[in-house]
């Protein structure tokens, strides 16, 4: 199996889309601080061919594979084995209540190995195109991948984490312990310690049974003159002891196999130790201290932003909630503003009323005023009127002859009126206008009133 495309989204500690790309790299290393995320590296390619990780120690668990602040998030991994082109992906999802599901997980293999380009973002698949731009078939989906890789890789999830992919803390231990420790780790990674013991059973049952044998033909030659039953038993010891003859020629191959596995497992240890060696040669370059310290304050800022961040988006969403469940806006605003109005009005009602009483009382004295003035000016209008008879009286009595008819009546004329003084016209004429005129400022000042009470209601 090789890797080909690696693309994370909310897995671990890589909580933003991170592609790592091994096409152009026939070995490669992955070097950083500690805390960069090159083990969460490892995890996902486990993670997307078996669905776990050996260092959580639970092949159940996948809570540890979504990022803490993450709903949601996609392990995708593009590689080669057997001469064709395969990807896996595995799709994570954080419920309401907080617990982490894997969903859509699927294998399928790319008709073309080449397409390796326009991966979708999400790692969702267009069933035309394939989950990276070629057109692929589906071999296996949710919780049939695990069992689909172990049929495509030959390899079981123990098999794998022990032969492709050491655990973190073994391969360390294995470069710094003895020949004799790193031939019993090769064992125990490779499996083959089964061997040992089935050799070691096989001898031992051997010595048993050669023992048995030896016991047997020596009491048999002391009964020379033994029975026919007797001679019958002792050839179906040997007969067994034919069979288990037999049995372990047929294991001793399988023992020399695992001789020549282990010795070949030496061989690979002697190998890795020279790259050991070559790698131990390599100088740390100047700066570099400087440049992780660089990076661990960098990393340490980050994780306050990514707290700072998550408690923002919490306090959003909690506002959030609370507009939707207030309701609209706009009503809420006329409302406050209607309160608002009510507020200033039930303030400002106790100077209303009394201004309004005031008002009231004021027209009333102006219709109490303006009637007195009506009346004066009927009163000054009577008085003018009566002058006005009595001067075209005054201007007759000259023109009056006793015994002749008058000329207003046209009745004779038995004696001369009495004469009086002449009415004062005008002086009656100024009163009339003098009434007039307080009338006309008494209706000034009762519209005043009124508008000055409708105003104030």
């Amino acid at each position: 199996m090789r890797p080909v495309l690696l693309d994370l989204d909310g897995f671990g500690s890589f909580r933003h889309p991170c592609t790592v790309d091994f096409r152009d790299a026939d070995f490669f290393a992955l070097v950083g601080p500690t805390g960069a995320g090159k083990s969460t590296v490892v995890d996902a390619i486990v993670f997307a061919l078996y669905g776990s990780v050996p260092r959580w120690d639970n092949r159940r668990a996948v809570e540890w594979a979504l990022a803490p602040t993450a709903g949601r998030g996609v392990v995708r991994l593009v590689f080669d084995a057997g001469g064709s082109r395969y990807v896996a992906v595995r799709e994570l999802r954080r419920a309401a209540r907080g617990g982490v599901s894997v969903r859509n997980a699927r294998l399928e293999r790319l008709a073309d190995p080449a397409g390796t380009a326009a991966a979708p973002a999400d790692g969702r698949n267009d069933r035309r195109t394939g989950a990276i731009g070629e057109r692929s078939d589906v071999i296996a989906a949710d919780s049939e991948v695990s069992a689909a890789v172990e049929r495509l890789l030959g390899l079981s999830y123990d098999h794998f984490v022990r032969c492709v992919i050491l655990p973190q803390g073994d391969f360390a231990r294995f470069l710094h312990s003895t020949a004799k420790e790193r031939q019993d780790t090769l064992v125990d990674l490779l499996g083959i310690r089964i061997y040992r013991e089935i050799a070691e059973r096989a001898r031992a049952e051997a010595a048993a049974q050669r023992q048995q044998a030896d016991f047997a033909a020596g009491r048999l030659a002391g009964y020379a003159d033994a029975t026919e039953a007797a001679e019958t038993a002792a050839a179906e010891r040997a007969d067994a002891l034919r069979a288990l003859a037999a049995t372990v020629a047929a294991t001793v191959p399988q023992l020399a196999e695992a001789t020549r596995a282990l010795t070949a497992a030496e061989a690979e240890v002697g190998r890795l130790t020279g790259e050991r060696d070559l790698l131990a040669a390599l100088r740390v370059p100047v700066g570099l201290d400087e440049l992780a310290e660089r990076g661990r304050t960098a990393a340490a800022a980050l994780a306050l932003a990514d707290d700072a961040l998550a408690r923002a988006e919490k306090a959003d969403t909690a506002a959030r909630e609370a507009r939707e469940e207030a309701g609209d806006r706009a009503v809420l605003e006329r409302a406050r503003d209607a309160h608002a109005e009510l507020a200033e009005v039930v303030a400002a009602l106790p100077a209303v009323l009394s201004e309004r009483a005031a008002a009231d009382a004021r027209v009333a004295a102006v219709e109490k005023d303006g009637a007195a003035a009506r009346k004066a000016v009927a009163a000054a209008g009577a008085e003018r009127e009566r002058l006005r008879t009595a001067d075209l009286a005054a201007a007759l009595r000259p023109h009056l002859v006793a015994g002749e008819p008058c000329p207003v009546c046209e009745q004779p004329l038995a004696m001369l009126p009495i004469g009086h003084p002449a009415p004062d016209l005008p002086a009656a004429a100024r009163a009339v206008a003098a009434a007039e005129a307080e009338v006309a400022r008494l209706q000034k000042a009762w519209q005043a009133a009124s508008r000055a009470a409708h105003t104030a209601a």
